[in-house]
């Protein structure tokens, strides 16, 4: 059985001034799946989320929700933006 793609997350890079804190993160979410995020505190868990939802632009990397690529552009400074 094929579920259908619905959410693909690749090379997520998100810093702080010099605090990386999300080194190329990726993520394949098919319909019906249920996916959870876990770590210790401050390890970029909201981060992650906030960068998917483009409330944090990541620096680098790709997002595709349901076919979709967000594009992100990068600005005059090297960062992204959408």
């Amino acid at each position: 059985m094929t579920t259908t793609l619905k959410l693909q997350v690749e090379n997520i890079h998100k810093r702080f001034g010099t605090n990386e804190v999300l080194k190329g993160v990726s993520l394949t979410a098919h319909a019906g799946d249920v996916i959870s995020i876990i770590g210790s505190s401050g390890s970029g868990k909201s981060t992650f989320l906030r960068c998917i939802n483009l409330l944090e632009k990541p620096h680098q990397g790709r997002i595709n929700v349901a076919g979709e690529e967000l594009l992100l552009t990068a600005g005059a400074n090297g960062e992204l933006h959408a």
